[in-house]
């Protein structure tokens, strides 16, 4: 998804949401604003679980998706970045197979708060260090929100 698209239906999902949070809200205190007395319970609580969970959904959108979070971007950003610190602190071993490099960006990785991991698909298809999608965030948050940044790559 885009971020162009993605903040399109964040904001759509979360307007829609608002309004219809607001729909069932009145309609649940029985003012009668917007639901006349004609509706039942069921159809008033309906609409307001529909709205909840449009509002949940704007809401998810925006923090897997939108072009403001770091969270799979700042993963792939942070191995780059270990790669030329390792580059540059042994520039000798860049032609050579000691795995010098490599291990450094592993450790560096681990210091940024990122794990080791060869379970995702696009890890195994090149286990390397360098690889940004073998390596997982060791916060439950982040690796929430990056699990699910990576069933919709």
């Amino acid at each position: 998804m885009t971020p162009e698209l993605s903040a399109l239906v964040m904001v759509v999902l979360f307007m829609l949401g608002f309004v219809m949070v607001v729909v069932g809200g009145v309609g649940f205190m029985r003012s009668n604003l917007v639901l006349m007395d004609n509706r039942s319970w069921l159809a008033q609580g309906s609409v307001f679980a529909v709205a909840a969970s449009m509002f949940v959904l704007g809401i998810g959108v925006h923090f897997t998706g939108s072009s403001n979070t770091a969270f799979l971007k700042g993963q792939m950003a942070q191995t780059s970045r270990c790669e030329l610190e390792g580059e540059s602190a042994y520039p000798d071993a860049r032609r050579s197979r000691s795995g010098v490099i490599g291990k450094y960006i592993v450790s560096c990785m681990a210091s940024s708060g990122f794990d080791w991991s060869d379970q995702s698909p696009l890890c195994r298809e090149a286990p390397v260090a360098t690889n940004g999608y073998c390596y997982e965030p060791t916060a439950w948050f982040d690796r929430l929100v990056t699990q699910a940044q990576l069933t919709f790559n």
